[in-house]
């Protein structure tokens, strides 16, 4: 061992901060009476100011770097400090709007003490099934335990509470209870919960009621002699049964050449000016989340379900795209203008899906000419995205049924069948056309971008398709050379878990003032104009659209665009949290009646430390831990996307088909644990069943400062 003193410790500490163990390592410190006193020394020279621990736990000196004071912010999934990433460490116990004191040399910061914990409070689920009560958090800022001060007076296991934090110990955060949100269980709680987690406004700030009173009850139809009237035009709206705001209406009629094609969008931004308190208040909110039990809209319900939307038989006020469509699928042509509609009929698709394959429905003849020409565009746009490589998947999406107490009755897999991508492609022309309409005039506007997948998650891809037998062309990957595939593969079982492996991989889409393309749609430009009662990228389009055809040129500065853009794809992304951790949670809610039943499952994930596994039927998937494998050695193959026993060369991997049991589930954190019954079957697997191991694996021992995961 080397020389144990603080001169020693210092000079080593010259060369950058250090953690104890590293320290202890360096030093030669190996015994548990070196350690103790080396673990003495450290904690007098901090004591005496000689070093300084930082938050993460290291040691380094105390003029190796400037000392800050500020507060942390919130960066996608990092905290930063002045700017710079904050490597957080172990002790991940920081959130932003903490006011914290740092060490930055650099670009290195490294935190030394939080001087005022964040004023925001948490919210999390109350357990007081143990000795001690504690509060496991859902917040997107702090995920893990919080240990109370005090045991809540009027607390019940299992209700949302809302934390103040106070302090933090060894273990983590210390807050105490200052309400109780919901109790109950169900999508009530579930719903109210996630909203408050994600900080998703749900009141109308002051200035939006007068601003709603001064709106017109109803839309006069002869009031608008500068726009076009197309009240006679049989135009329709095609949604799902429990929609409430329409705010696309179509129509089509064949034409020498090709289709005229008529898509009349709701025209939000005639009613929300901008800079007024609605549209501020649309900005902040930017998207409307869609829940089971409610719907949290970007704008209030007199606009969203009733001004602006395309009820029939009313006149509206819309912004229309009108094109021409050639056979081939190619819109040859187009006007952008402003008119006065009338829905003809409020459709479903279900109904149109009827007419598709009968042709027959009970609605005037026009309506039924409009939807076959529309079938017939369709056609023809399919045949386009086909050609140019667009990706197009009947996701793997299913639709909860409740009782009514709120809670899960049955899970029924959602279907999308041609009227959906009747629409689906209707509403994709006239964003392109958006695109291009604004392009052409100079006029920028927000687009919508998909970039190309990195190259790590293509590399998984091509390895998955080719333990399948499919190869998927080297260098750069392109829409076009991922269809192939696709269509290479074949009416295999389970095709749709190749297909969710090609979404996982790709990138999400966002919205931005530069046009990078569109990946998935293989598109070059891409813009949102079709839905402004719920997107404010829309009502951004619509109001550039405007502005040029009102000969006024571009409405937005660059600047605006761009902070515009960060907030919609950030709100878009909450939107999507809070919509999937209400879904696991209920589904996960509703198997949780079945602990220690059996179920078939597929294999959607694998990792060092376990599978992610479907439950057939119930589309959510729970975590089968690498030490419920048996007691074999597992090595995770990243390549194969596999787990191979090291003695047993027994296989586990992506797309195998198990047995599972549920052992117990954490339905707030979406979470559900399984254990292995059999071993995979299909073409991946042994059929052999898995041995009952009692013992402590070699895969628990060398696993065990391993995280279990999180779905």
């Amino acid at each position: 061992m080397k020389t144990l003193n603080a001169r020693a410790v210092s000079r080593l500490l010259q060369s950058g901060p250090m953690a104890q163990d590293k320290i202890a390592e360096l030093l030669g410190v190996e015994r548990s009476r070196e350690r103790r006193d080396l673990r003495r020394l450290l904690s007098g020279m901090t004591r005496s100011g000689d070093l300084i621990q930082d938050h993460q736990g290291a040691y380094h000196l105390p003029e190796a770097a400037t000392l800050v004071q500020d507060r942390l912010e919130r960066a996608g999934r990092n905290l930063t400090f002045r700017g710079l990433t904050v490597d957080t460490g172990k002790r991940s116990w920081l959130r932003p709007g903490d006011e914290v004191e740092a060490r930055v040399s650099g670009e290195d910061v490294r935190i030394v003490r939080v001087v005022e914990r964040s004023s925001d409070p948490l919210i999390g689920i109350l357990r007081t099934h143990t000795r001690y009560p504690y509060v496991d958090s859902l917040s997107p800022d702090y995920k893990g335990r919080i240990s109370l001060l005090e045991a809540p007076a009027d607390g019940q296991d299992g209700d949302s509470v809302v934390i103040k934090i106070v302090d933090e110990d060894r273990r983590g955060l210390v807050g105490t209870v200052i309400e109780t949100r919901v109790r109950g269980g169900g999508v009530h709680q579930a719903s109210d919960t996630m909203l408050a987690n994600f900080a998703v406004p749900l009141a109308w700030p002051e200035g939006v009621d007068a601003q709603l009173e001064r709106l017109p009850s109803r839309v006069n139809a002869g009031g608008h002699r500068d726009r076009r009237s197309l009240l006679e035009m049989p135009l329709v709206t095609i949604d799902g049964e429990t929609a409430r705001d329409f705010d696309d209406a179509v129509f089509a009629e064949k034409r020498r050449g090709g289709w005229r094609l008529v898509v009349a969008i709701a025209d939000v931004a005639h009613y929300v000016r901008a800079g007024s308190a609605l549209d501020t208040a649309a900005w902040e909110r930017s998207t409307s989340v869609y829940l089971p039990d409610r719907v949290v809209p970007m704008l209030p319900e007199a606009i969203s379900n009733e001004l602006c939307s395309l009820k029939p038989d009313v006149p509206r006020l819309t912004m229309v795209c009108d094109m021409k469509v050639s056979p081939s699928g190619r819109v040859t042509g187009f006007e952008f203008y402003q008119a006065v509609i009338r829905s003809h009929q409020r459709l479903t698709y279900t109904r149109v899906q009827e007419f598709l394959d009968t042709g027959a429905l009970d609605v005037p003849l026009d309506v039924r000419q409009s939807l076959t020409a529309l079938d017939q565009v369709y056609r023809a746009f399919r045949t386009a995205r086909e050609a140019r490589g667009g990706l197009d998947f009947d996701t793997h999406e299913s639709r909860l049924e409740l009782d009514e107490n709120g809670h899960v009755a049955a899970i029924h897999p959602e279907r999308r069948v041609e009227a959906n991508k009747l629409i689906e492609e209707a509403m994709i022309a006239a964003n392109v056309c958006a695109a291009e309409f604004l392009e052409k005039a100079g006029a920028p506007a927000l687009y919508r971008i998909h970039e190309p997948p990195k190259v790590d998650r293509v590399e998984q891809l091509r390895q998955a398709f080719a333990y399948a037998g499919v190869r998927l062309a080297r260098g750069e990957v392109t829409p076009r050379g991922v269809c192939d595939a696709l269509v290479e593969l074949g009416d295999v079982p389970n095709r749709w878990l190749f297909e969710f492996l090609v979404l996982r991989s790709l990138n999400q889409a966002v919205y931005s003032p530069d046009n990078k393309g569109h990946f998935g749609l293989a598109l070059t430009r891409y813009m949102h104009f079709t839905s402004p009662i719920r997107r404010y990228p829309d009502l951004v389009v619509h109001r550039a659209i405007k502005s040029v055809l009102a000969g006024k040129g571009a409405a937005f500065s660059m600047d605006y665009l761009a902070a515009t853009g960060v907030q919609t794809s950030m709100a878009e992304r909450r939107a999507d949290e809070v919509s999937w951790g209400v879904d696991a949670w209920l589904k996960c809610e509703y198997v949780a009646q079945r602990r220690g039943e059996t179920f078939s499952g597929v294999v959607m994930g694998v990792t060092e430390f376990g599978l992610f596994v479907e439950l057939t039927g119930y589309y959510v998937q729970g975590l089968l831990h690498i030490s419920e494998l048996g007691s074999d050695y597992f090595q995770f193959r990243p390549q194969s996307q596999a787990l191979v026993g090291e003695r047993s060369g027994r296989r586990f991997a992506l797309g195998d088909t198990l047995q599972v049991v549920l052992r117990d589930a954490v339905p707030e954190q979406g979470k559900l644990d399984l254990q292995l019954l059999s071993a995979p079957s299909g073409r991946t697997g042994s059929s052999a069943r898995a041995p009952k191991d009692t013992s402590k694996s070699r895969n628990r021992k060398k696993g065990a400062n391993r995280s279990r995961g999180k779905k």
